[in-house]
């Protein structure tokens, strides 16, 4: 269906709504998302767990890692995740899982083997904090959430660049070329959406994760009744943080980014986590 050159905006869209592949679209739109809910429903924390290489320990090899896992378990009222590893020499950990009854929690074995017991206990607390704190869902849900949008904002570039080709050709033909210059403003909005919505993701995911990195370290020191020992862990960790694999998908799940540092004049609109100063800071004010 073709609009006619003097329609209005409001016009233009509707015309543009009601077409073969503007319903196609909102269609695919449609069944894309309810498939990309169902697939984070029952895969998301496997596969999160497969990107960082992550294997399931056995506990003959990690006892000590298996008996705090169950005492922090234990001492938050949940069920014992399943505890996993990453063979890196990096320090790092993360906790991941839609229900606390089916949580999983991650460290390195750089981490495993740098830590004292109390540094383990303050890590593995702060992971099970997340878990309790239903983090964890926030965390798997922005994660995917930050792919679906992604796709989205190619969807929308490559509209806009339908209406940025159509009001040319229009604007070309028409004398008048008010049917061009309405098409080209559309193009406009549509490319406009595909920039921000990606860049309005990625603000809300950082937000998120800073407030709530503060929330689980406060809550490791409530489960521990000892805030140092994950303040010495944080030490620690930092300036070790790095892994191997990159995967700035998953950054924002462990306890330390492990691909950026960030410091105390960092912009909050661009960490994933707050400096790791002010942690510590914030964990030896504790009484």
């Amino acid at each position: 269906m073709t609009a006619p050159y003097d329609a209005d905006i409001f016009e233009l869209l509707k015309l543009t709504a009601i077409s073969d592949w503007g319903i196609s679209a909102a269609a695919g739109m449609i069944v894309f998302s309810i498939l990309a809910l169902i697939w984070t429903y029952f895969f998301a924390d496997q596969t999160l767990l497969k990107m960082n290489d992550a294997f399931e320990t056995d506990p003959k090899f990690y006892e000590d890692l298996h008996n705090i896992v169950e005492e922090m378990a234990i001492a938050s009222g949940l069920s014992k995740p399943t505890v996993y590893v990453i063979e890196d020499e990096g320090m790092n950990a993360f906790a991941t899982g839609l229900h606390p009854d089916k949580a999983a929690i991650t460290v390195t074995t750089g981490l495993y083997n740098a830590m004292s017991r109390d540094e383990l206990q303050g890590v593995v607390a702060h992971e099970m904090a997340h878990i309790l704190n239903r983090d964890v869902q926030y965390a798997v849900l922005v994660a995917v959430g930050a792919g679906l949008i992604a796709v989205f904002a190619e969807i929308m570039l490559r509209m806009s660049r339908i209406f940025f080709s159509t009001g040319s050709s229009r604007s070309k033909k028409s004398n008048k070329g008010s049917g061009g210059a309405l098409l080209l403003i559309v193009g406009v909005v549509w490319l406009l959406a595909a920039i921000l919505a990606p860049l309005v993701a990625y603000m809300v995911r950082m937000a998120i994760s800073r407030e709530r990195e503060y929330l689980a370290d406060a809550t490791a020191a409530q489960l521990t009744r000892n805030p140092k020992g994950l303040a010495s862990a944080l030490s620690k960790i930092e300036g070790h943080s790095n892994l191997k694999e990159k995967n700035t998908a998953t950054e924002h799940l462990f306890i330390i980014n492990p691909n950026r540092s960030f410091s105390e004049l960092a912009s909050d609109l661009t960490s994933t986590h707050p400096a790791t100063s002010l942690r510590i800071e914030r964990l030896m004010n504790l009484k």
